[in-house]
């Protein structure tokens, strides 16, 4: 006996699975009401059924027993009538539900639409930002360090107070300039665009273990995250990120797993010849955890859930008090390359 996939494939095609359509069904029941009232003809026939009943009712003609089986007639008649008017409803009722799933389906498309366009707006301001900071600010404050180590060497002998100024003129650069790199990495990551989006994971999480000494932090990163779109490469990243710092606040002494795979997608019918690939990002700690079902102040898993959703993927979270906390993203791999405009030659 084979056990070749393609085959079995090639008879999914072969033997597709028909749902029967309403108007089939109908048409079934129906038959069966008629064959059963065939029967029931016959059955009264063969035993008398009418004679039977007048023997039966004639001692209590008073009541009028015997116009019983017209007016049985006209009751079925009615329920059969009642019946057809529910199933008429029934069926109106269905179509208004079916056309507002589809009012609701193109709804949630293009609000989903709506606010991957959000999204990629706000990466490109915050590049834009990132690289304004460090093409100006950053080549200013260059000069006025070098200016002012200008003015400390020329005046360490002769002019002990703009000495000292200088210096503090030096410390004051210098930190300006640290604090514009931290906004730096944050608006845009570091390596992002030149390394590729596993450097940058792996320098995110060095960052932490410099950070959360105490934590303890494992990366693991399977497949191959080329050719993804820039919207779904930070999306990626600022899942991490977020993650990391939700354990920066309430989990900063556990340890965290973090993993991150591309692999082929669950076929569905009908896609049997399409290759999709999906990209899988968990995270777990071993930290308080926390009841979900208790309303939470902060923002960060509803962004992370807008983020996945606005890709068209799916973000669930499993927690517990004393139990840990671990959430699990999963997003098409093609997600967002339809909406990137074409590059200008």
């Amino acid at each position: 006996m084979s056990n070749d996939p393609s085959n079995s494939d090639a008879t999914h095609r072969t033997h597709p699975t028909r749902r029967a359509s309403p108007h089939s069904t109908v048409a079934r029941d129906l038959a069966w009401v008629l064959v059963v009232t065939v029967a029931a003809a016959a059955c009264g026939a063969l035993l008398d059924v009418s004679e039977r009943a007048y023997r039966w009712t004639r001692g209590v003609e008073r009541f009028q027993l015997d116009e019983l089986p017209g007016t049985l007639c006209v009751l079925s008649v009615g329920l059969a009538w009642f019946a057809w008017r529910r199933y008429r409803e029934a069926r109106g009722e269905l179509n208004r539900r079916r056309v507002l799933e589809e009012q609701a389906e193109r709804l949630l498309a293009e609000n989903r639409r709506l606010a991957n366009q959000a999204l990629q707006a706000q990466e490109f301001e915050r590049r834009h930002l990132a690289r304004e900071l460090h093409d100006e600010l950053g080549q200013y404050l260059n000069a006025i360090a070098l200016d002012a180590a200008r003015i400390r060497d020329l005046s360490a002998a002769r002019e002990p107070e703009i000495h000292r100024v200088s210096l503090g003129l030096i410390q004051s650069a210098s930190h300006v300039y640290r604090q514009i790199g931290g906004m730096i990495r944050r608006l845009r990551p570091i390596g992002l665009d030149e390394f590729g989006l596993p450097s940058a994971l792996e320098h995110c999480v060095d960052g932490w273990r410099e950070r959360l000494p105490e934590a303890s932090f494992s990366l693991t990163i399977e497949g191959d995250f080329t050719g993804l779109s820039d919207a779904l490469t930070i999306t990626l990243y600022r899942l991490v990120q977020e993650g990391l710092t939700n354990v920066s606040k309430f989990a900063s002494g556990s340890r965290v797993e973090v993993f991150m795979v591309r692999a082929p997608r669950e076929r569905r019918p009908g896609q049997e010849d399409e290759v999709i690939d999906e990209i899988v990002v968990t995270m777990a700690d071993d930290g308080p955890g926390a009841d979900l079902a208790k309303p939470r102040g902060g923002l960060g898993l509803i962004g992370m859930r807008e983020r996945v959703e606005a890709l068209g993927g799916e973000f669930h979270v499993a927690s517990k008090p004393d139990g840990g906390f671990l959430f699990c993203a999963r997003v098409p791999a093609q997600a967002g390359l339809a909406d990137e405009p074409e590059p200008v030659n």
